[in-house]
This record gives C-alpha cells, structure tokens and sequence, in this order.
C-alpha cells in the first residue's frame, strides 16, 4: 500500500534537522515511527502519565456506589475480607501455559479485578468453581467498574489511551467486549493448554475436574496479588492503576516465575537506556531479538510490553505531538542493578 502526502515545508525542515541529528536515519524511517506511534496511541494502551504532568484526582466518595450494578452484586465481588477462608489450587505445570505474556495481556489491573473476583467466589465454598461462573462475574464487574470509571476519568480530561479503564469491557457491544476480557483476562482451555493472563502469571489453574466440567481455582500467589490492596478499586483514587506494593510484588513475581518475561522488561529497558527511546527504533531492538516474528507480532508484542511496563511504573512516556520516547524510571534503575533474571 502506497501513500502520497504533501508535507508543509517547514515539516520536512524540521525532519531533516532531524535525520541531520542522527536521530532518524531517514524520512522513512521518520514516517514509519510517527506512524507506529499514532496507531499505538489508538490501540489504547496505556504507558504512564506524560512525565511532569500528573492528573489532578479528587478520590470520588461515589466510586464504590457507581460500581454497584443492579443487583448490587458488583462491589461485592471486589471487596478484599475475609481472604483467610480462600483455599487455593496448585499453579498451572509449566507446559501448560506459556512462558512469556501475549502482547495483548496489555494491563494488569484487568487481572486484579478477576483474582479479586474469583477470590469472593471461592471465600469459604471449596478451592474452585465453574469456570462460566468466573467468565460471567469477572466479565460483569469489569464492565460495571470500567463505565464507572470511564466517567471519572473524562471528568479529569483524560483520553482513551490514558484511562484505567482501558482494557476493561466498555464498549458498546457488550457481548463482544465481555468475550474479549473473558478470552485474555479470565482465559480458558485450549488444546489443554491455558490461556489468558492470570494462568500465564501463575495466579489462576483452569482444569476439568471428575465430573468433566472446567473449573477455576485461585494460586497462593494469585490470592496474594488479590489481598493486596489497590488504590482505584479500595479507596477510589484514580492516580495510578496499581499501588507500589502491587508493583513491586508483580515485578518480584515475575523474576521469579516468568524469567523468560523478565529478560525481555530488562531488554527494553537497557534499549531505552542505549537511545532506542522511541517506537520504531524499539520496534528495530526487539526485531533483533525475534527475528522469527513478523512486523504485526512485534508490533502487538511491544504495544503490551510498553502498556505493562509503564503500569508497574518501570518506564515513562513523553509525548510532543506524534512523537513519543520513553524514559527508564528511578524503580527500574533499581531492578536493573539488582540483577534480577
């Protein structure tokens, strides 16, 4: 597919200036990164706030009220009490689900919201239940939480690609939106493999029991990560998706159950670190690393690396118009000179 564009003169000055630089080797290569960068921005990924500009949040009284649903079940099911009843499963065995999380796992606040969800469902009833049952509650309570959301948020000025509520199930198809979180943030069997985001993190197992019907169960580490508390979901502050305690008990978590996960983090990083700041010169580094994949893999798998990055608060973006770099952050220095895995 071919473009034809007239570009205003001082544009194209302002381009060369830049390829003179050595910040883009050339016009292409310029175009290609607006490009990638303008169509990640629609894909509604999150990567942080932009640096120095934070938004100015008043903790909504009404956010636990806005999320009830009809039946008033929905701010039930996120509630964290009682935690000391749940019985666990074992994690999935390690050829059961994949090493790394799939570039479309783009958020971990949408997990969050299922751990807590199927942590109310077991507390005190045995270690698992009906995997449909987990579907249609987790489903249920991100849609209600994420409208709730949506409105806070448009209140505060924020776009689409800096809401919490972006992965939630929001939009207007609700049987599409539902199915969509369900597929990778709640998951399901496949050729008994597991897929979807909390099996991938070792938080939740899905498996048949004796009777043949497909359940789920909570991990110690999935109840762990759903105890902790969580800033939008307990006290109505919507700074930040996850707390610093969430943060740093994921990036741990990961070091240590994903290692395949954690080298690719710290590639990016170190990338970042080395002036690959920007979409297409990381999209370049990670073209190095898998040269297997095709440019929509990359794509897909640096989108959900960068949007899951900025939420454990590893890496900042800094947008100016269509360009956009990112920059390491003090909490991922410290992982970098811990030498984790």
């Amino acid at each position: 597919m071919r473009f034809i564009v007239d570009i205003p003169s001082d544009i194209v000055d302002s381009i060369d200036q830049l390829i003179r630089e050595g910040r883009y080797r050339s016009v292409q290569d310029f175009l290609y990164a607006a490009v990638q960068n303008q169509l990640y921005g629609l894909e509604g990924t999150q990567l942080a706030l932009t640096e120095g500009k934070g938004f100015e949040t008043k903790p909504p009284s009404t956010v636990r009220q806005a999320a009830l649903d009809a039946k008033g079940q929905t701010w039930q099911h996120l509630i964290a009490s009682g935690f000391e009843k749940v019985t666990t499963v074992e994690p999935p065995k390690p050829d059961q689900v994949n090493n790394v999380l799939f570039g479309q796992f783009n958020r971990f606040f949408p997990v969050k919201i299922t751990t807590r969800v199927l942590a109310n469902l077991v507390n005190g009833g045995g270690s698992s239940v009906p995997l449909v049952t987990l579907q249609e509650n987790a489903s249920s309570v991100a849609r209600e939480l994420g409208k709730s959301l949506v409105k806070k948020e448009r209140d505060l000025g924020r776009t689409r690609s800096d809401m919490i509520a972006t992965a939630l199930p929001t939009k207007r198809d609700e049987s599409k939106a539902k199915a969509r979180f369900e597929s990778q943030f709640v998951g399901f069997l496949s050729n008994r493999r597991i897929e979807g985001a909390p099996a991938t993190l070792r938080f939740v197992n899905i498996f048949k029991d004796g009777n043949g019907r497909v359940m789920a169960g909570l991990t110690s580490a999935g109840l762990k990560f759903a105890s902790l508390a969580n800033p939008v979901i307990d006290g109505g502050d919507l700074k930040s998706p996850l707390s610093g305690e969430e943060q740093r008990f994921l990036v741990g978590h990961i070091a240590t159950e994903l290692p395949q996960e954690m080298n690719l983090m710290r590639y990016i990083l170190e990338a970042i670190n080395s002036k690959a700041d920007n979409p297409g010169l990381l999209q370049e580094r990670l073209k190095q690393l898998k040269p297997e994949l095709n440019p929509s893999e990359l794509t897909t798998m640096r989108c959900g690396l960068l949007s899951r990055m900025a939420e454990l608060n590893l890496i900042r973006r800094i947008k100016n118009g269509l360009s956009a770099n990112y920059r390491t952050t003090y909490d991922s220095e410290q992982l970098l000179s811990r030498g984790l895995p």
